[in-house]
C-alpha cells in the first residue's frame, strides 16, 4: 500500500491520456448546447474535450448528472454501444498500435470501480487492451470518457494490500453503511483488546524485581515473545487501530454544520451568471495542445480555464490581453475571498509556493501550488485554499479537518514534513514499525491457534 495505490485515474494520468481538442470541428457555442441539453436545475459547470475522436461539451446542473453534447453537430450522447466503448479505449493515450481490445462487459461496480466518485460516470464499460503489462481501461457509458485505469501488477498487489486493509471485498463495500459499521466496530474491538492486552502487560513485568532466574517476564517461548514484541509496539499498534477508526469520521465528529457548497457558491457567484453570456472556446482555437476547457467563474465574472497537463494551465477573460489575464485573475479572487464567509473576518491571507503540515500531496491526491490560504475567524476556523494559476477553489480545512489530519493522517500514514521531506527516512521508520507489529501479530495467531486446538 506504501508503492501501489489503489487504481485510480490521476489527474496527470486523464489529461496525458486525452487528445488535444480540434477547435475547428467546434460548430456551436456554450449556450447553444446548454440549449440542446435541455437540462433542468441551475447551471454548475461545463468542460470541453475529445470523446470519441469529436469535441463534445460536458454540462452539469446543480441536481442531476452530466449531459455530453457533440459540439461539432450538437448531438447528445445516449449510451455508449461495445464498440464506441472499443473506440474511446483506441482514441486515447493508453492504446498502442497493434493491441487488440477486448470488450469485457458492462457494470455499474467491480472491485476496482468501487469509489463513490464513479456514481455519476455508472454504468461503466471493462475494456481490456491486453498488453503485457495487462491493462484494463474503464469507460463511462454515459460521458464517453474514460474515469479509471489499472493493470495486472496493480490489481495483484491491491488485492493482498488494500483490499484486505480496508475489508473491501465489493458485496460489502457497496452497501457503504454497512461497510462503515463493520470498520468501526472491529476498530472499537482492536482497541479494546490492545487496551486489556497492555494492561495484563504492564502488570505481569518486573523491571525492579524480576522473576525468580532474573527475568521480567515471566513467561517462556512464544508467550514471552508476545509480552516483549506487544510492549514494544504497543504505541505503535494502538494509535494505528485508532487512527483507522478515525478515518472513517465516526459519529460525525469531523462533520461540518455549514455545507460547503453554500459557501463555494457565493465566491463562484453562478446566479449572476447567463449561459449566453458564457466565453466562446474557440477564441483559443490558435492555442496548440488543450486537452479540456472548463468554465468558471468568479464573483459572477465568467472565464476560460485551458488545461494542457496538470502543471499546465491557463486562464481567459474575455477583453482582456493575454498579458493582463493573471492580474485580473489575481485581482477577482483577492476581491471574491471574502465572499465565502461574509459574516466572518478573514484574519489571514498567504501564498503557499511549497506543501506544509495542512496543505500537501500524498497517495495521488491532486495538490496544486501556488495556492492562497484564505484563513476566517468563524466559529470552526475555516481556511480555503485556492489555486492562483486557474482561481479555482482546491478544498476546505476547517477545525475538526486539522484535528482529524493530526489523528488520521498523523498517526496512521506517519503524513510528518519532517518524514516525507527526508525520503528514505519515511520509508525506513515506517516498514520497521510494519514488521514489528507484523511479528506482534503472528505471535497473536500462534498463541491463539495452540489454545484452539488443545
Amino acid at each position: 500500500m506504501m508503492y501501489v495505490e489503489y487504481p485510480e485515474l490521476t489527474e496527470e494520468e486523464r489529461l496525458e491520456n486525452l487528445l488535444p481538442i480540434d477547435f475547428d470541428g467546434v460548430r456551436i457555442s456554450p449556450h447553444q448546447a446548454w440549449e440542446l441539453a435541455d437540462r433542468s436545475g441551475k447551471f454548475a459547470a461545463m468542460n470541453l474535450a475529445t470523446i470519441l475522436g469529436r469535441p463534445a461539451y460536458q454540462i452539469e446542473t446543480d441536481s442531476e448528472i452530466p449531459t455530453t453534447v457533440f459540439a461539432d453537430d450538437g448531438s447528445i450522447l445516449k449510451g455508449l454501444s461495445e464498440s464506441q466503448a472499443l473506440i474511446a479505449a483506441e482514441q486515447s493515450g493508453f492504446y498502442q498500435p497493434g493491441l487488440e481490445l477486448e470488450h469485457d462487459g458492462i457494470r455499474d461496480y467491480d472491485q476496482w470501480t468501487l469509489s463513490s466518485g464513479l456514481n455519476a460516470s455508472r454504468p461503466l464499460h471493462r475494456v481490456k487492451l491486453n498488453n503485457p503489462s495487462g491493462t484494463v481501461l474503464y469507460v463511462s457509458d454515459k460521458s464517453g470518457l474514460i474515469v479509471r485505469d489499472t493493470n495486472r501488477a496493480e490489481m495483484l498487489w491491491n488485492w493482498i494490500g488494500s483490499t484486505i486493509h480496508w475489508i473491501y471485498p465489493t458485496q460489502l463495500r457497496k452497501n457503504v453503511n454497512l461497510w462503515i459499521d463493520v470498520i468501526v466496530y472491529l476498530s472499537l474491538i482492536g482497541i479494546f483488546s490492545v487496551l486489556t492486552g497492555a494492561i495484563i502487560g504492564f502488570l505481569r513485568l518486573r523491571i525492579r524485581k524480576p522473576y525468580k532466574g532474573k527475568y521480567f517476564s515471566p513467561y517462556v517461548g512464544m508467550m514471552k515473545w508476545h509480552h516483549v514484541l506487544g510492549l514494544l509496539s504497543l504505541i505503535f499498534v494502538s494509535t494505528f487501530i485508532f487512527s483507522g477508526l478515525m478515518s472513517m469520521g465516526p459519529w460525525g465528529i469531523f462533520e461540518s454544520s455549514v455545507p460547503q457548497s453554500r459557501q463555494v457558491a457565493r465566491y463562484h457567484n453562478l446566479d449572476a451568471i447567463s449561459v449566453n453570456i458564457l466565453p466562446d472556446a474557440r477564441e483559443l482555437s490558435g492555442d496548440v495542445g488543450i486537452k479540456e476547457v472548463r468554465w468558471s467563474s468568479i464573483g459572477g465574472e465568467p472565464y476560460l480555464v485551458a488545461l494542457r497537463s496538470d502543471i499546465d494551465r491557463s486562464v481567459k477573460f474575455k477583453r482582456v490581453s493575454d498579458q493582463e489575464q493573471e492580474q485580473i485573475l489575481l485581482t477577482k479572487l483577492t476581491s471574491a475571498i471574502p465572499s465565502l464567509l461574509p459574516d466572518s473576518e478573514l484574519v489571514g491571507l498567504e501564498m503557499l509556493q511549497q506543501y506544509d503540515d495542512y496543505y500537501y500531496s500524498r497517495h495521488n491526491r491532486y495538490r496544486p501550488l501556488p495556492v492562497y490560504r484564505a484563513m476566517f475567524n468563524d466559529q470552526e476556523e475555516t481556511w480555503y485554499h485556492i489555486d492562483l494559476t486557474t482561481g479555482e477553489i482546491v478544498n476546505r480545512v476547517t477545525s475538526a479537518n486539522r484535528i482529524e489530519r493530526w489523528i488520521y493522517n498523523g498517526l496512521h500514514s506517519l503524513d510528518f514534513q519532517i518524514l516525507l521531506n527526508r525520503r528514505p527516512l519515511w520509508d525506513t521508520v515506517l516498514i520497521f514499525l510494519s514488521i514489528l507489529g507484523l511479528a506482534f501479530s503472528i505471535t497473536s495467531v500462534v498463541i491463539g491457534w495452540r489454545r484452539l486446538v488443545n
